[in-house]
């Protein structure tokens, strides 16, 4: 890869007069081997800073950029989903604690208590999926089991009050 990026910086200066995108373009060709044309071309040519380069350093540069400032957006989405996600952790403990007491309360035959129980718990599924779709990084890696749960404890909920004498 070296070696191909030097062959453009050697043709560069060459291509530098007649444009950025033919600076993209070859600066591309000579990375088709190990980057899809069309994929190199289309993010260095939507960058101001590569589209504006005037040699392979500049295009170099930008690339780096645009990496680096990919890189730390992917790190504040991990940041603000970890945040959320131990969000969620302490809210799925709580409910695991409401179903653990359901139980209890349900062998020992209070059945309202375990239905009132039950009713509390069913909060956490959805609050967890609307903390993660509406938090900062606005993405639900656990939407499924967020979903799963909610059908189940919802289940859950409503057969316990057929318990209930009447």
């Amino acid at each position: 890869m070296a070696i191909l990026l030097l062959a453009v910086v050697a043709i560069a200066p060459g291509l530098a007069a007649a444009g950025s995108s033919s600076l993209i373009n070859a600066t591309c060709a000579a990375l088709t081997t190990t980057q899809p044309l069309d994929f190199c071309v289309g993010v260095l040519s939507a960058d101001q800073a590569a589209a504006s380069a005037t040699d392979v350093r500049e295009v170099a540069a930008a690339a780096i950029n645009i990496a680096a400032s990919k890189a730390t957006s992917t790190l504040r989405d991990i940041g603000n989903l970890t945040y959320d996600l131990n969000t969620c952790h302490r809210q799925y403990s709580n409910m695991v604690q409401l179903l653990a007491d359901a139980l209890v309360d349900f062998h020992a035959g209070r059945f309202e208590n375990a239905s009132h129980e039950t009713a509390n718990a069913t909060n956490t599924p959805p609050g967890c999926s609307i903390l993660l779709f509406e938090g900062n990084a606005r993405k639900d890696p656990i939407d499924q089991e967020n979903n799963e749960n909610e059908s189940l404890v919802d289940l859950a909920n409503g057969i316990a009050p057929l318990l209930f004498p009447k």
